[in-house]
């Protein structure tokens, strides 16, 4: 029971701002930290959703609202995901060998290719808001469960280098075992619930999940995509 604790705490105090207090990030006390990231992603669906139903009452223009609904999962998460990604596309797009771009992304600066995704991608985030309908927005909230769900199956079925940190969240044996099926189970209700809800939407959002870039470092995968939007 400590251990899932301990999981739980390490969860939040490192891939979110809620106040989470700090301990040792041993092996014992990862053993179920996959389990939990998904839930940051659900306190980021529940203030997603509850801003669908006030931001009528505050708000005359669909653009700010869309710029409150990018900055909510980010300023939540602290863009925990974000410097994995843009770590990869300085990567990929300095067209290196594996040697090269497994150094890119264990640099901590980050190149213009970074930079001009950066704004390349807040702006189509921002626009895609904007067009999102109302009744859609439980749908994309789902997105944020959905993508962390999918980072922790990667951690566990993807190869890792022998620098890369990702082993440390990976547990040994049956609580592997346990762990995955978790995930697999978050995996199949987040897309049942998306296509009961709208399936329009829930098909939009699901086949940018099974999105997948042409090519990537191999041997490194340790926040190698971000959430759906963040």
């Amino acid at each position: 029971m400590k251990q899932i604790w301990n999981s739980f705490r390490l969860a939040f105090s490192m891939y979110s701002i809620i106040p989470a207090r700090q301990i040792d990030k041993t092996k014992e006390n990862t053993k179920y930290i996959l389990c939990f990231v998904p839930w940051v992603g659900a306190v980021i669906a529940f203030l997603i959703t509850e801003w669908r139903i006030v931001h009528p009452y505050l708000l005359d223009y669909e653009f700010l609202r869309s710029v409150v609904c990018v900055m909510i999962p980010l300023l939540l998460s602290s863009g925990a995901f974000m410097d994995g990604f843009f770590r990869t596309v300085d990567a990929l797009s300095s067209h290196q060998p594996r040697k090269g771009k497994l150094e890119i992304l264990q640099d901590s600066h980050s190149g213009y290719f970074a930079i001009i995704t950066c704004v390349s991608y807040f702006l189509i985030i921002v626009g895609l808001w904007s067009e999102m309908p109302i009744d859609g927005w439980p749908v994309v909230a789902l997105g944020f469960i959905l993508s962390r769900t999918l980072y922790g199956l990667s951690i566990i079925f993807l190869r890792h280098s022998q620098t890369s940190k990702c082993s440390l969240y990976v547990p040994e044996g049956k609580a592997k075992t346990a762990v995955a099926a978790i995930l697999i189970l978050y995996t199949a209700a987040c897309a049942f619930f998306m296509l009961r809800m709208n399936l329009t939407v829930g098909l939009a959002c699901l086949a940018g999940a099974a999105m997948r870039p042409s090519e990537r470092p191999q041997g490194y995968y340790c926040n190698p995509l971000p959430p759906v939007i963040q």
